[in-house]
Protein backbone atom coordinates (compact mmCIF):
# COMPACT_ATOMS: atom_id res chain seq x y z
CA UNK A 1 0.00 0.00 0.00
CA UNK A 2 2.60 2.17 0.89
CA UNK A 3 4.14 2.09 -3.03
CA UNK A 4 0.49 2.92 -4.05
CA UNK A 5 0.73 5.87 -1.66
CA UNK A 6 3.80 7.16 -3.21
CA UNK A 7 2.50 6.61 -6.89
CA UNK A 8 -0.49 8.69 -5.87
CA UNK A 9 1.30 11.43 -4.43
CA UNK A 10 3.30 11.68 -7.85
CA UNK A 11 0.54 11.78 -9.95
CA UNK A 12 -1.20 14.41 -7.45
CA UNK A 13 1.79 16.45 -6.93
CA UNK A 14 3.67 16.09 -10.35
CA UNK A 15 2.25 14.44 -13.56
CA UNK A 16 -0.79 16.31 -13.19
CA UNK A 17 0.19 19.69 -12.30
CA UNK A 18 2.99 19.33 -14.73
CA UNK A 19 0.82 18.56 -17.96
CA UNK A 20 -1.77 21.33 -16.81
CA UNK A 21 1.21 23.66 -16.98
CA UNK A 22 2.32 22.25 -20.44
CA UNK A 23 -1.31 22.41 -21.80
CA UNK A 24 -1.32 25.93 -20.25
CA UNK A 25 1.50 27.41 -21.26
CA UNK A 26 0.95 25.70 -24.80
CA UNK A 27 -2.73 26.87 -25.47
CA UNK A 28 -2.58 26.55 -29.19
CA UNK A 29 -1.71 22.97 -29.45
CA UNK A 30 -5.05 22.49 -27.64
CA UNK A 31 -6.60 22.71 -30.96
CA UNK A 32 -4.63 20.91 -32.93
CA UNK A 33 -4.16 17.59 -33.57
CA UNK A 34 -7.86 15.92 -33.08
CA UNK A 35 -8.03 13.84 -36.21
CA UNK A 36 -10.67 10.98 -35.60
CA UNK A 37 -13.20 12.26 -32.73
CA UNK A 38 -14.85 8.68 -32.51
CA UNK A 39 -13.59 7.33 -29.60
CA UNK A 40 -13.85 3.24 -28.40
CA UNK A 41 -12.47 1.94 -24.74
CA UNK A 42 -13.78 -1.23 -22.95
CA UNK A 43 -14.54 -1.76 -19.43
CA UNK A 44 -12.39 -2.67 -16.92
CA UNK A 45 -11.31 -3.88 -13.08
CA UNK A 46 -14.20 -5.98 -12.71
CA UNK A 47 -16.43 -6.09 -9.28
CA UNK A 48 -18.26 -9.06 -9.98
CA UNK A 49 -17.36 -12.72 -11.11
CA UNK A 50 -19.33 -12.49 -14.15
CA UNK A 51 -18.23 -9.42 -15.52
CA UNK A 52 -21.38 -7.51 -15.77
CA UNK A 53 -19.91 -4.28 -13.00
CA UNK A 54 -16.96 -2.36 -13.50
CA UNK A 55 -14.50 0.19 -12.05
CA UNK A 56 -13.85 1.60 -15.14
CA UNK A 57 -16.49 2.19 -17.44
CA UNK A 58 -16.03 1.31 -21.23
CA UNK A 59 -18.14 2.20 -24.18
CA UNK A 60 -18.55 4.37 -27.66
CA UNK A 61 -18.68 7.99 -28.27
CA UNK A 62 -19.15 9.39 -32.11
CA UNK A 63 -18.33 12.76 -34.28
CA UNK A 64 -17.03 13.84 -30.50
CA UNK A 65 -20.66 14.54 -29.24
CA UNK A 66 -20.27 13.22 -25.62
CA UNK A 67 -24.21 13.20 -25.77
CA UNK A 68 -23.84 9.81 -27.91
CA UNK A 69 -21.95 8.16 -25.69
CA UNK A 70 -22.86 4.38 -25.31
CA UNK A 71 -21.28 1.97 -22.54
CA UNK A 72 -20.55 -1.28 -22.48
CA UNK A 73 -22.26 -3.49 -19.86
CA UNK A 74 -20.52 -6.76 -19.92
CA UNK A 75 -17.45 -8.69 -21.38
CA UNK A 76 -19.60 -10.79 -23.61
CA UNK A 77 -21.49 -7.58 -24.99
CA UNK A 78 -22.85 -8.26 -28.43
CA UNK A 79 -22.19 -4.46 -28.81
CA UNK A 80 -18.72 -5.32 -28.93
CA UNK A 81 -18.63 -8.50 -30.07
CA UNK A 82 -20.15 -8.29 -33.33
CA UNK A 83 -19.20 -5.32 -34.46
CA UNK A 84 -15.37 -5.30 -34.40
CA UNK A 85 -13.50 -5.59 -37.98
CA UNK A 86 -10.10 -5.19 -39.67
CA UNK A 87 -9.27 -4.28 -43.11
CA UNK A 88 -6.56 -4.97 -45.23
CA UNK A 89 -7.02 -3.17 -48.46
CA UNK A 90 -4.04 -1.11 -47.99
CA UNK A 91 -1.89 -3.12 -45.81
CA UNK A 92 0.57 -5.99 -46.59
CA UNK A 93 -1.80 -8.99 -46.54
CA UNK A 94 -3.05 -11.03 -48.75
CA UNK A 95 -6.92 -12.52 -48.44
CA UNK A 96 -9.68 -13.35 -50.51
CA UNK A 97 -11.68 -10.80 -48.36
CA UNK A 98 -10.51 -7.90 -48.03
CA UNK A 99 -12.56 -6.64 -44.53
CA UNK A 100 -13.17 -9.94 -42.15
CA UNK A 101 -14.21 -9.96 -37.96
CA UNK A 102 -10.80 -11.07 -36.08
CA UNK A 103 -12.66 -14.84 -35.49
CA UNK A 104 -12.71 -15.07 -39.26
CA UNK A 105 -9.06 -13.14 -39.75
CA UNK A 106 -6.28 -14.46 -41.62
CA UNK A 107 -2.79 -12.82 -41.62
CA UNK A 108 -0.75 -13.69 -44.40
CA UNK A 109 2.11 -11.35 -44.93
CA UNK A 110 2.29 -10.48 -49.03
CA UNK A 111 4.70 -7.41 -48.90
CA UNK A 112 4.76 -6.02 -52.57
CA UNK A 113 6.37 -2.41 -52.60
CA UNK A 114 5.56 0.98 -50.45
CA UNK A 115 2.73 2.37 -53.27
CA UNK A 116 1.15 5.66 -51.51
CA UNK A 117 -2.06 4.76 -53.57
CA UNK A 118 -1.98 1.21 -52.46
CA UNK A 119 -0.82 -1.00 -49.76
CA UNK A 120 1.86 0.72 -48.02
CA UNK A 121 1.72 -0.71 -44.10
CA UNK A 122 2.25 -3.84 -42.17
CA UNK A 123 -1.29 -2.59 -39.77
CA UNK A 124 -4.63 -3.75 -40.72
CA UNK A 125 -7.40 -1.03 -40.25
CA UNK A 126 -9.51 -2.19 -37.28
CA UNK A 127 -13.23 -0.59 -37.76
CA UNK A 128 -16.35 -0.68 -35.25
CA UNK A 129 -19.59 -1.10 -36.58
CA UNK A 130 -17.50 0.28 -40.08
CA UNK A 131 -16.30 3.48 -38.55
CA UNK A 132 -12.73 4.54 -37.62
CA UNK A 133 -11.82 5.04 -34.13
CA UNK A 134 -9.46 6.23 -31.62
CA UNK A 135 -8.63 4.34 -28.60
CA UNK A 136 -6.25 5.14 -25.17
CA UNK A 137 -6.78 7.45 -22.68
CA UNK A 138 -8.25 10.29 -23.91
CA UNK A 139 -11.18 7.57 -25.31
CA UNK A 140 -11.19 6.46 -21.68
CA UNK A 141 -11.67 9.29 -20.00
CA UNK A 142 -14.41 10.96 -22.35
CA UNK A 143 -16.52 8.02 -21.94
CA UNK A 144 -16.09 8.24 -18.08
CA UNK A 145 -17.00 11.81 -18.14
CA UNK A 146 -19.86 11.20 -19.94
CA UNK A 147 -20.97 8.36 -18.52
CA UNK A 148 -20.68 10.00 -14.88
CA UNK A 149 -18.08 8.30 -13.65
CA UNK A 150 -16.98 9.95 -10.41
CA UNK A 151 -13.81 9.35 -10.05
CA UNK A 152 -12.76 10.42 -13.90
CA UNK A 153 -15.13 13.30 -13.98
CA UNK A 154 -13.26 14.46 -10.65
CA UNK A 155 -9.93 14.43 -11.88
CA UNK A 156 -10.87 15.91 -15.58
CA UNK A 157 -12.68 19.00 -14.24
CA UNK A 158 -9.47 19.67 -12.08
CA UNK A 159 -7.07 19.79 -15.56
CA UNK A 160 -9.45 21.62 -17.22
CA UNK A 161 -9.91 23.96 -14.23
CA UNK A 162 -6.04 24.00 -13.20
CA UNK A 163 -4.56 24.88 -17.16
CA UNK A 164 -7.58 27.26 -17.42
CA UNK A 165 -6.43 29.83 -14.37
CA UNK A 166 -2.49 29.20 -15.81
CA UNK A 167 -3.78 29.68 -19.59
CA UNK A 168 -6.20 32.75 -18.07
CA UNK A 169 -9.65 30.76 -20.32
CA UNK A 170 -12.04 28.72 -19.29
CA UNK A 171 -11.38 25.47 -20.94
CA UNK A 172 -13.96 22.63 -21.45
CA UNK A 173 -14.17 18.97 -22.40
CA UNK A 174 -13.54 19.99 -25.91
CA UNK A 175 -10.32 21.35 -25.81
CA UNK A 176 -9.45 17.37 -25.03
CA UNK A 177 -9.86 16.51 -28.99
CA UNK A 178 -6.30 17.37 -29.72
CA UNK A 179 -2.21 16.58 -29.14
CA UNK A 180 -2.03 18.14 -25.45
CA UNK A 181 -5.36 16.46 -24.82
CA UNK A 182 -4.26 13.27 -25.04
CA UNK A 183 -1.42 14.02 -22.64
CA UNK A 184 -3.92 15.44 -19.98
CA UNK A 185 -6.17 12.48 -20.57
CA UNK A 186 -3.31 10.00 -19.91
CA UNK A 187 -2.40 12.46 -16.38
CA UNK A 188 -6.40 12.00 -15.90
CA UNK A 189 -6.71 8.08 -16.19
CA UNK A 190 -3.25 7.93 -14.27
CA UNK A 191 -5.21 9.59 -11.51
CA UNK A 192 -7.98 7.94 -11.36
CA UNK A 193 -6.36 4.21 -11.74
CA UNK A 194 -4.23 5.22 -8.81
CA UNK A 195 -7.53 5.82 -6.85
CA UNK A 196 -9.02 2.78 -8.09
CA UNK A 197 -6.21 0.54 -7.52
CA UNK A 198 -5.82 1.60 -3.47
CA UNK A 199 -9.43 1.05 -3.35
CA UNK A 200 -8.90 -2.57 -4.54
CA UNK A 201 -5.97 -3.12 -2.63
CA UNK A 202 -8.12 -1.93 0.58
CA UNK A 203 -10.71 -4.57 -0.45
CA UNK A 204 -8.57 -7.40 -1.45
CA UNK A 205 -7.85 -7.03 2.38
CA UNK A 206 -11.25 -7.06 3.29
CA UNK A 207 -12.01 -9.85 1.38
CA UNK A 208 -9.11 -12.26 2.98
CA UNK A 209 -9.61 -10.89 6.52
CA UNK A 210 -13.32 -12.12 5.94
CA UNK A 211 -12.04 -15.83 5.42
CA UNK A 212 -12.41 -15.40 1.66
CA UNK A 213 -8.68 -16.92 0.07
CA UNK A 214 -9.96 -18.56 -3.30
CA UNK A 215 -7.83 -17.71 -6.16
CA UNK A 216 -9.02 -19.89 -8.93
CA UNK A 217 -12.01 -21.54 -10.33
CA UNK A 218 -11.19 -25.16 -12.24
CA UNK A 219 -12.50 -25.35 -15.77
CA UNK A 220 -12.47 -27.59 -18.70
CA UNK A 221 -12.53 -27.11 -22.62
CA UNK A 222 -15.54 -27.31 -24.56
CA UNK A 223 -15.95 -30.00 -26.75
CA UNK A 224 -16.36 -29.53 -30.63
CA UNK A 225 -15.44 -25.83 -32.15
CA UNK A 226 -16.09 -22.66 -30.05
CA UNK A 227 -15.04 -19.19 -29.93
CA UNK A 228 -14.06 -16.57 -27.47
CA UNK A 229 -12.68 -13.23 -27.15
CA UNK A 230 -11.25 -11.43 -24.21
CA UNK A 231 -10.35 -7.06 -24.01
CA UNK A 232 -8.99 -5.03 -22.04
CA UNK A 233 -8.24 -1.81 -21.44
CA UNK A 234 -4.48 -1.29 -21.60
CA UNK A 235 -2.35 1.51 -21.01
CA UNK A 236 -2.28 2.57 -25.31
CA UNK A 237 -5.85 1.55 -25.44
CA UNK A 238 -8.59 -0.92 -26.05
CA UNK A 239 -6.90 -4.37 -26.74
CA UNK A 240 -8.72 -7.88 -27.42
CA UNK A 241 -8.01 -10.67 -28.45
CA UNK A 242 -10.10 -13.40 -30.10
CA UNK A 243 -9.76 -17.16 -30.08
CA UNK A 244 -11.12 -20.23 -31.96
CA UNK A 245 -10.81 -23.80 -30.32
CA UNK A 246 -11.62 -26.80 -31.94
CA UNK A 247 -11.09 -29.92 -29.96
CA UNK A 248 -8.88 -28.56 -27.30
CA UNK A 249 -6.51 -27.16 -29.74
CA UNK A 250 -6.44 -23.12 -30.90
CA UNK A 251 -7.57 -23.28 -34.61
CA UNK A 252 -7.45 -19.43 -35.36
CA UNK A 253 -5.95 -16.82 -33.26
CA UNK A 254 -6.35 -13.12 -33.35
CA UNK A 255 -4.89 -10.04 -31.64
CA UNK A 256 -6.45 -6.55 -32.18
CA UNK A 257 -3.85 -4.12 -30.10
CA UNK A 258 -4.60 -0.54 -29.29
CA UNK A 259 -1.82 0.86 -31.80
CA UNK A 260 -3.53 -0.97 -34.84
CA UNK A 261 -6.79 1.22 -34.37
CA UNK A 262 -4.48 4.23 -34.11
CA UNK A 263 -1.74 3.64 -36.65
CA UNK A 264 -3.93 1.89 -39.01
CA UNK A 265 -3.63 2.93 -42.80
CA UNK A 266 -6.84 4.13 -44.82
CA UNK A 267 -9.14 1.76 -45.43
CA UNK A 268 -11.59 0.51 -48.41
CA UNK A 269 -13.44 3.87 -48.53
CA UNK A 270 -10.59 6.01 -48.25
CA UNK A 271 -10.42 6.83 -44.98
CA UNK A 272 -7.63 7.85 -42.95
CA UNK A 273 -6.73 5.98 -39.68
CA UNK A 274 -6.02 8.29 -36.49
CA UNK A 275 -2.69 8.86 -36.88
CA UNK A 276 -2.92 10.23 -40.22
CA UNK A 277 -5.95 12.40 -39.36
CA UNK A 278 -4.32 14.15 -36.19
CA UNK A 279 -1.41 15.57 -38.98
CA UNK A 280 -4.27 16.96 -40.84
CA UNK A 281 -3.83 21.53 -40.82
CA UNK A 282 -0.98 21.06 -38.47
CA UNK A 283 1.41 23.92 -38.38
CA UNK A 284 5.36 22.76 -39.01
CA UNK A 285 7.67 25.45 -38.45
CA UNK A 286 10.37 23.54 -40.30
CA UNK A 287 9.98 21.55 -42.83
CA UNK A 288 13.28 20.42 -42.01
CA UNK A 289 12.57 19.46 -38.56
CA UNK A 290 9.17 18.61 -38.39
CA UNK A 291 8.75 18.23 -34.36
CA UNK A 292 5.62 18.73 -34.91
CA UNK A 293 4.58 15.70 -36.37
CA UNK A 294 6.54 14.05 -33.62
CA UNK A 295 4.91 15.36 -31.33
CA UNK A 296 1.61 14.70 -32.29
CA UNK A 297 2.12 11.01 -32.93
CA UNK A 298 3.92 10.53 -29.97
CA UNK A 299 0.55 11.86 -28.22
CA UNK A 300 -0.84 8.60 -28.82
CA UNK A 301 2.17 6.57 -27.12
CA UNK A 302 2.81 4.37 -30.62
CA UNK A 303 3.98 0.90 -30.13
CA UNK A 304 5.63 0.65 -33.37
CA UNK A 305 9.10 0.97 -34.91
CA UNK A 306 8.67 3.64 -37.45
CA UNK A 307 10.51 5.16 -40.24
CA UNK A 308 8.67 8.66 -41.48
CA UNK A 309 9.24 10.16 -44.85
CA UNK A 310 8.33 13.89 -45.03
CA UNK A 311 7.53 15.01 -48.78
CA UNK A 312 6.76 18.11 -49.85
CA UNK A 313 3.98 18.71 -52.68
CA UNK A 314 6.10 17.73 -55.62
CA UNK A 315 7.26 14.99 -54.14
CA UNK A 316 10.39 15.55 -53.15
CA UNK A 317 11.77 14.30 -49.64
CA UNK A 318 12.06 17.34 -46.92
CA UNK A 319 13.45 15.19 -44.21
CA UNK A 320 13.50 11.66 -43.01
CA UNK A 321 12.60 10.86 -39.33
CA UNK A 322 13.07 7.34 -37.62
CA UNK A 323 11.57 6.62 -34.05
CA UNK A 324 12.61 2.98 -32.58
Amino acid sequence: KGLLEDVQRFVEQVYLVGVAAIAAMNAPWLSYGAGVTNYLSVPDLPTDTKGTTFDLPGGTIFNGDLKTTREFESFDDPYFRDNITENITRAWYEDTEETRHPFQGQTNPAYSELDHDGKYSWVKAPRFNDQVMQVGPLAQVLVGFAGGHKPTQKWATWMLKTAGAVAGAKLGPGVLHSTLGRHAARAIRAAVIVDTAINHWQRLVENIGGGDSTSFTPWDYPKGEVQGFGFHEAPRGTLSHWVVIEDGKIKNYQCVVPSTWNAGPRDDKGRMGPYEASLIDNPVADPERPLEVLRTIHSFDPCLACAIHTLDPDGNERSKVRTL
